[in-house]
C-alpha cells in the first residue's frame, strides 16, 4: 500500500513538472514572438512616419534610422554575397561588404520611396525556431504594396531582420543574382558596379 502511494505521488509529481515545463515553454515562445513582432511593427510604422517627410535628404535619413536597429546588415550583406559568385580574398571583404550593403539600403530605399506606404499591417506570427520568427507585414501605398514574410532571428543583441521573403523570393537572392549577371564572377567587375551604383546615386542627388 505504502509502496503503491509513493509511485502514485512520484507519477504526480512527474506530470506536474513535464506540465510546467511544457507551460514555461510556451511562455517563452510567445515572448519570443512578441519581441520578434515588435521589431517589424516598430520598422514599419517608422517607415510610414518617415516617408511623410518632404525633404528628400531628411526623408532618406528618416528611414536609415528606421532600419539600422532592425536590420542585420552584415548577414544580408553576406547572404546577398553568397549568391553573387564572387570569390572575396579576406583582405577586400570589408570594401566589398560595405558596397553591397549600401547598393542593397539605396535600392530597398528606392523601392519604398516609389510604394509611398501610407499603412503597415503586421500579421500573426510564425516561428521556425527558438532563434527564428517569421513575422508578416504588408506596407501598403499610394502606388503599390509590399508584403513580406520578415525573417527576425535572435542575435546576441536582440532580435534583428536578416531575410525578406517577398512571393516566396528572398531579399538576398534576388539581389545577389543581380550583382552576380552584373559581375560575371569577377571581382573587380563587382567592385567597379557597385562604386558606380553609389556615384550614379549622387549625381541624381545633386540633380533635384
Amino acid at each position: 500500500m505504502r509502496r503503491t502511494m509513493i509511485l502514485s505521488a512520484f507519477g504526480s509529481a512527474v506530470a506536474l513538472a513535464t506540465l510546467a515545463f511544457g507551460m514555461s515553454g510556451a511562455v517563452a515562445d510567445e515572448t519570443s514572438d512578441a519581441d520578434a513582432k515588435k521589431v517589424v511593427q516598430t520598422l514599419g510604422e517608422q517607415t510610414v512616419a518617415a516617408i511623410k517627410v518632404e525633404d528628400k535628404d531628411a526623408r532618406r535619413k528618416a528611414l536609415i534610422e528606421a532600419a539600422n536597429p532592425a536590420f542585420d546588415f552584415n548577414t544580408i550583406g553576406a547572404g546577398v554575397l553568397s549568391y553573387a559568385g564572387v570569390q572575396v580574398p579576406t583582405g577586400r571583404q570589408a570594401e566589398v561588404m560595405e558596397g553591397v550593403i549600401a547598393y542593397v539600403s539605396r535600392s530597398v530605399i528606392n523601392e519604398i520611396e516609389r510604394i509611398r506606404p501610407e499603412e503597415a499591417k503586421v500579421g500573426a506570427t510564425s516561428a521556425k525556431s527558438d532563434d527564428e520568427v517569421r513575422v508578416p507585414m504588408l506596407l501598403a501605398g499610394i502606388r503599390d504594396q509590399i508584403n513580406a514574410d520578415w525573417v527576425v532571428k535572435k542575435q546576441a543583441e536582440g532580435w534583428r531582420v536578416t531575410e525578406v521573403m517577398v512571393s516566396g523570393n528572398s531579399l538576398t537572392q534576388h539581389f545577389g543574382g543581380v550583382l552576380a549577371r552584373r559581375a560575371r564572377g569577377e571581382l573587380d567587375i563587382l567592385v567597379e558596379f557597385l562604386k558606380s551604383e553609389q556615384k550614379r546615386e549622387r549625381v541624381a542627388a545633386l540633380g533635384q
